[in-house]
């Protein structure tokens, strides 16, 4: 599992060397970003988790949660090198609730983070580890309204990409290409975090602002395949 992730993180290295980066979107706020200067949630879908590593290269300091999981493992090998500090955990399964997988204790770590850093970001894929692809769950929107930070929508595309036939349709740049990277407008989370229609309200914002980031950036990749929830099917 080292060896792998290592030599994915040296073809991901050559990507960014070798690609045309185009940035779109809340530059502004990614320049904040990239100086230290706000706290947020960066929320990216888990088929297009690989844009996180471009901001990464280009300085971004980003702490990220992953799952226990094999593929946790994995992601964690090939992040880490390139500065993504990592908080282990996921949410549970709920058909088994009393399968641990450390869920509470990451978010707990997540929110620690963000309330004692001046300036923090924790990264998160809304519909990982499992999915269904495409639909947010609880996490991002809790630990943004309980943290009282803003969540940032963030995709990348490309028209020359590796898209696999998962659940999550894992999209994998090619060198020498040109990608297209979007930062979204931030969402203000709301105060009350008592009342679930509330709750339910915020993480249906991020789900629509996640989806609309994602497909602009399709768009400016000129992709014929523009993303998309699963279908019940699917899911």
């Amino acid at each position: 599992m080292r060896v792998l992730g290592w030599l994915f993180h040296v073809y991901l290295r050559l990507v960014w060397l070798t690609a045309r980066v185009d940035v779109s979107g809340n530059t502004a706020l990614r320049t904040r970003a990239l100086n230290g200067q706000v706290s947020l949630v960066y929320s990216i879908w888990h088929g297009r988790l690989l844009g996180a590593t471009y901001d990464s290269f280009c300085g971004l300091a980003v702490t990220a949660i992953a799952s226990r999981s094999g593929d946790g493992e994995f992601a964690a090998q090939f992040l880490e090198p390139f500065g993504i500090k990592m908080i282990r955990g996921s949410s549970s399964n709920p058909k088994k609730p009393s399968k641990q997988k450390g869920g509470a204790a990451a978010m707990a770590a997540a929110l620690r983070f963000l309330r004692e850093a001046p300036a923090g970001i924790i990264a998160m894929t809304p519909d990982g580890p499992k999915g269904p692809r495409g639909v947010c769950h609880f996490g991002v929107a809790a630990i943004a309204m309980r943290a009282g930070v803003p969540v940032l929508p963030l995709a990348w595309s490309s028209s020359r990409a590796i898209t696999f036939n998962s659940w999550d349709r894992a999209m994998v740049p090619l060198p020498f290409t040109r990608i297209h990277l979007v930062w979204g407008d931030q969402l203000v989370p709301p105060t009350d975090h008592a009342d679930r229609d509330v709750v339910e309200r915020f993480r249906l914002d991020v789900e629509n602002a996640m989806l609309a980031v994602t497909v602009a950036a399709d768009r400016l990749a000129g992709r014929k395949d523009v993303y998309t929830q699963a279908v019940a099917e699917e899911a």
